[in-house]
């Protein structure tokens, strides 16, 4: 690395659906976790109260967690669900300290460590496809207003929802990720999209983008390291392999399904798949007005 940048570890993980490492996986250490929602099955106050309880005991600078997308439960007849108190469920996340809860909502994460600090947003809205009664969907006429509050400065974007089109193979929704969410991710281009939902759609794209506004030039599917063996799944963006170059800001964009239970629901067996271990070169003094006045990566 050269002084003017760090190299960043984020943990990445998502629909966990009552599960803590020890129970299907185990979490590698880094600088960051982040878990792109689902935590629970149903929402309920001791499912939410369980999560919290072992994502406080996590060892990392910094977490990040989207809301779960159950904990308010429309309750549409035919469930046998008990409702738990919405406010209760939502102040477990809202007010614990030893994570960022986003809603979506924006903020700044900083790491003393590495001297760095990343625009982060997170957002637990996925499509409604009918077919389910969870909190945090939406009709498709409504997502360019759900996603028009990603700012332009956003480094790293966490939803729950794959864009569509990447990263969204799903045996339950054919219909895969948001058209709207990747018309989005073209104008404000991330540099990591971290994302779930769609279980069958685990893994990672780094995309290109075009010249022309919209389009994308290419899209490279990642091999997981990891899979059949004891190595960790690792996604190194950092270009420290020969003949690699760094992830571009502004230019590429990575996007990645890390979704840890493998299937869906009614589709086999319970079976799990690894963390995704995202290594990035990031500028240090990241969003320091005196040292770095423009927003983005760019360096």
């Amino acid at each position: 690395m050269t002084p003017r940048t760090q190299k960043l570890r984020i943990i990445c993980i998502s629909d966990t659906h009552n599960h803590s490492p020890g129970e299907g996986f185990t979490l590698p250490k880094g600088d960051v976790l982040i878990h792109a929602g689902d935590l629970t099955n149903q929402g309920s106050y001791a499912e939410i109260k369980k999560a919290v309880q072992w994502i406080e005991k996590a060892e990392f600078a910094v977490k990040v967690v989207v809301a779960d997308a159950a904990y308010e439960l429309k309750h549409a007849e035919g469930w046998r669900v008990q409702a738990s108190d919405t406010e209760l469920c939502r102040k477990l996340l809202m007010e614990n300290k030893s994570f960022t809860y986003l809603e979506n909502s924006s903020a700044l994460i900083e790491i003393p460590d590495k001297n760095v600090s990343l625009r982060v947003f997170g957002s637990p809205y996925s499509p409604d496809r009918g077919r389910q009664n969870w909190a945090f969907q939406y009709p498709e006429e409504r997502a360019e207003d759900i996603w028009s509050a990603i700012p332009d400065d956003t480094d790293v974007l966490v939803t729950h929802t794959p864009p569509a089109g990447h990263c969204d193979t799903s045996s339950h929704w054919l219909e895969g990720g948001c058209p709207g969410l990747l018309a989005t991710l073209e104008s404000v281009k991330p540099l990591l999209h971290v994302c779930g939902h769609c279980h069958e759609g685990r893994g990672a794209e780094i995309l290109r983008w075009g010249e022309h506004p919209g389009t994308v030039a290419s899209v490279r599917k990642w091999e997981d390291p990891g899979a059949g063996n004891k190595k960790q799944s690792l996604l190194d963006l950092t270009g420290s392999r020969a003949g690699e170059t760094p992830l571009e800001a502004g230019k590429e964009m990575a996007v990645v399904n890390a979704s840890m239970v493998a299937r869906s629901f009614g589709r086999g067996g319970m079976a799990f798949n690894k963390p995704i271990v995202v290594d990035l070169v990031v500028p240090v003094l990241r969003h320091k007005e005196a040292e770095c006045p423009e927003p983005g990566l760019s360096v």
